[in-house]
């Protein structure tokens, strides 16, 4: 046999055998650097364990500013980008109008069923309304819920099934107040059955009707509304049950009253376009709106909203101040960064002939880079994991913060894959930030100095400092620019808050009542009645001890009027305004002074019928009033008429009951309650609260951001201080032999004590010529995004820079004086013998 034929028969064997060489190598590799990593892994451990105090500094400094990013992530990814928990969200579209200057998303139940029988783009269309209830459970009168009215396919459409029971279906949804069944949340069945079984088939009296409980949403559901989170859903035939104040929107096809939100699944291979081109096509089937001033018929569009991460308010009212705070929290978190390098280079610095010994033993610089990397990121994930528990507790904070003045604010803020891995990937991040520069500077090692143990101690030890220095300097910065924020915001609330609203806010409690029929317009019987009550109410008030006033009004000062009128002057010109129907002490009740006239009196509220008067009357004016910021304490004051309100063309609608007490609201609110209960013991009370909680709901944004923004900015500033102190602290340990030597030659204390202090307000200099010069600039390039979030001064306000750089001065000052003075009591003769 040839040999070249032995050659190609074993050529085959020798691929193989290399090809298997290869591959034992590579595990051979993978192997090793699975066992170093482990190694450096229980070596970093040890070596945590040995230092508990210095792995619990960090955490704490490093937890903080993570805990701070996560929470204000976990807030923005719950209200900005988080999926409803239903299938294929993204495929839920929401029907709104637009108009010339105005958007709205609701429909008439006669235009829901118009759109349901001819739109074909949609796999299903579902509506829903929200609305609130008065409950009563085996003759236990609750506080009054959320709830919403469902069409029966609600749960279909968006693929819900039920955590007990069953859903509402198409059957529960036929006719008009024929089946009377109700599904509850996960947590309402928590808090009032405590998950108990036997609630499904249980009855419950909603609005004086009895209901039959039929099934449990999931846990993570919460509605289609972000923020809110019905207890309740019943069927939308049961509206003229569950909105007894309302006419039956139900049967009259003229009611152009838009209280239904529709939304649809698209059908595959449909869009966007297309669906709003058939919706568009459809509008003739449509009254025309008319405008009242002008007359003429507005022309409305339909568009479609992305309804897959839900609807809500929040997003309007949070959005900028969300990103706004995660900017703050950011450099929150370079500060703790900043300081945990300086920590970590004053512990470098005392390990150096340790270094020195291992790598004259032969250890490679870069397994001990290596090694010194793996420490920090442990501690990192340390810090991540302390993080993620504070970030659980402010989350709840944050929100309960935010639903100040209003409704509580129910969102999920149980961590997703989006939030943990936004906690991982920073803690991993901040972990290689903080330990690069340290590791670089421990790996270069002077063998002959630091074998000696004499690297660093008298002339040395200025050079050590150097990194130490920059990041003091970078801390000051950053500290300098969150305060000037900080006191923008803070100023901005109080100028705010100093606003004369044109009202007294103390000792006023306000309370929203609505009986039953109170929105049912032009039938003269219910209006009677309604007067019956609302003038027994007040009287039976007003008879409360500690009241000292009362008054009903269909809005509350806190509430934008949503009613407008048109008024013809004697030139002849027509006006719109806002209109306000009041009873007689409204202006007395609320502080709201006469300029000149009266007031309303009884003799005011005719029992002259409102019906059939023409659009335009003439009205005399009996009086002028100081004019009342309404819901808006920035920009101009609104145009507002008031009215007495029984000679008003005007359904009554839900009235805002305004009490003002002598004392604390404590005392009058149980007696309320009782005597509403007197008149109608299904007669809801809403949202209970005193003139100056709905005040600062007003102003909820803006105290949130000057909160947070405060606080985060006094972090910075402790943080940069107590980094400013270590590096102090480590350089008189550094040059303690300088500072002997010094005052051996005749130093006094005061000497040694201004020495260290020049030295630490040169740094703060620095930091602040940086700081205040770029505040200025950011104030300069960001004024348009914040302008809306200040009040009464500009963002390059020179008394908040200047003032935010005194208070950096005087409490780094302090800092710097502890180790100063510290430096100063050194024994000369100890420190020369130690070296």
């Amino acid at each position: 046999m040839s040999n070249d034929l032995l050659h190609r028969l074993r050529a085959p064997f020798r691929r193989k055998t290399a090809e298997a060489e290869r591959d034992e190598g590579m595990r051979s590799h993978i192997e090793r650097q699975v066992e170093t990593g482990l190694a450096d892994l229980r070596y970093a451990l040890r070596m945590l364990r040995k230092s508990p105090g210095f792995a619990a500094v960090v955490a704490l400094s490093l937890g903080l500013g993570i805990g701070a990013n996560t929470a204000i992530f976990t807030l923005m990814d719950a209200v900005l980008w988080r999926l409803l928990p239903v299938r294929n969200p993204d495929e839920l579209h929401l029907i709104a109008t637009s108009g010339p200057g105005y958007t709205t998303y609701g429909v008439t139940y006669r235009q829901y069923q118009l759109l349901r029988e001819n739109v074909q783009f949609f796999t299903g269309l579902a509506a829903y309304s929200p609305v609130r209830v008065s409950v009563s459970i085996d003759g236990s009168i609750e506080p009054t819920a959320e709830a919403q009215l469902v069409s029966g396919n609600y749960f279909e459409v968006l693929g819900i099934g039920a955590a007990a029971g069953r859903t509402i279906a198409l059957e529960d949804d036929r006719v008009p107040n024929g089946h009377p069944v109700a599904m509850v949340s996960h947590g309402y069945w928590r808090r009032r059955f405590g998950l108990a079984p036997s609630a499904v088939g249980r009855t419950i009296s909603l609005c004086g009707i009895s209901f039959t409980i039929i099934g449990v949403t999931p846990p993570e559901f919460f509605g289609l509304e972000v923020g809110s989170a019905p207890d309740i859903f019943a069927p939308v035939m049961m509206q003229p049950a569950l909105m007894p104040a309302s006419e039956n929107l139900l049967q009259d096809p003229i009611i152009m009253s838009t209280w239904l939100r529709a939304f649809g699944r698209l059908a595959p291979g449909a869009t966007a376009p297309l669906a709003v081109a058939q919706l568009q096509a459809l509008r003739p089937l449509f009254p025309q709106p008319v405008s009242k001033l002008t007359g003429k018929v507005i022309d409305e569009k339909f568009f479609l909203n992305p309804a897959g991460r839900g609807l809500s308010d929040l997003r309007r009212q949070f959005s900028q101040p969300l990103f706004l705070l995660m900017a703050l929290v950011g450099a929150v978190l370079l500060i703790a960064c900043a300081n945990t390098a300086n920590l970590l280079l004053a512990r470098a610095a005392s390990r150096r002939s340790e270094f020195a010994m291992r790598l004259a033993l032969g250890a490679e610089r870069s397994r001990l880079m290596r090694q010194l990397l793996t420490e920090s990121v442990v501690l990192a994930l340390l810090s991540g994991l302390c993080g993620i528990l504070l970030a659980r507790w402010a989350t709840h904070l944050l929100v309960a913060f935010m639903s100040s003045g209003r409704s509580p604010i129910v969102l999920d803020l149980e961590p997703d894959l989006r939030v943990l891995g936004f906690t991982a990937a920073v803690s991993i991040l901040t972990g290689l930030l903080f330990s690069l520069a340290p590791a670089f500077r421990a790996t270069r090692i002077d063998l002959t100095a630091d074998l000696k143990d004499q690297g660093g101690r008298l002339s040395g030890g200025r050079h050590a400092l150097r990194p130490g220095k920059a990041l003091a300097i970078s801390q000051v910065t950053l500290s300098l620019l969150l305060l000037v924020g900080a006191g923008l915001f803070v100023r901005s609330l109080q100028k705010l808050d100093a606003q004369d609203g044109g009202f007294a806010r103390e000792q006023v409690l306000v309370v929203r009542v609505e009986p039953k029929g109170s929105d049912q317009r032009n039938i003269p019987g219910t209006s009677a009645r309604l007067d019956r009550i609302y003038k027994d109410l007040l009287e039976r008030v007003k008879a409360i001890p500690g009241v000292r006033a009362a008054t009903l009004a269909h809005y509350n000062p806190t509430s934008r009027i949503a009613y407008g009128t048109r008024l013809r002057l004697p030139s002849g010109e027509d006006k719109s305004v806002s209109a306000l129907m009041v009873y007689p002490g409204y202006f007395t009740t609320l502080g709201i002074p006469m300029v000149a006239g009266r007031d309303f009196t009884d003799t005011d509220l005719s029992e002259t019928s409102p019906f059939g008067r023409p659009d335009l009357v003439p009205v005399e004016i009996i009086g002028l009033v100081k004019d009342s910021r309404y819901a808006n304490l920035r920009g101009e004051t609104p145009a507002v008429i008031y009215q007495p309100f029984l000679q008003t063309n005007t359904g009554r609608g839900q009235m805002s009951l305004h009490v003002r007490v002598a004392g604390g609201s404590g005392a009058v609110l149980p007696r309320i309650r009782e005597e509403v209960q007197k008149i109608d013991k299904d007669l809801p009370l809403f949202e209970v609260h005193t003139l100056a909680e709905e005040m600062d709901g007003v102003l909820v944004q803006e105290r949130l951001i000057a909160t947070l923004s405060s606080f985060f900015g006094g972090l910075a500033l402790l943080l940069a201080c107590v980094g400013l102190y270590g590096l102090l602290a480590f350089a008189v340990v550094q040059r303690t032999g300088e500072m002997g030597l010094r005052m051996a030659l005749g130093a006094s204390r005061v000497g040694v004590i201004w020495m260290v202090m020049k030295e630490a307000l040169m740094l703060v200099a620095i930091g602040i010529g940086i700081g205040a010069p770029g505040a200025w600039a950011l104030g300069r390039l960001a004024s348009s995004q914040i302008s809306g979030l200040l009040f009464g001064l500009q963002a390059t306000d020179p008394v908040t820079i200047a003032g935010a750089t005194a208070l950096l001065v005087a409490v780094a000052a302090l800092a710097a004086y502890l180790p100063a003075r510290r430096a100063s009591l050194v024994d000369p003769m100890v420190a020369l013998r130690n070296e």
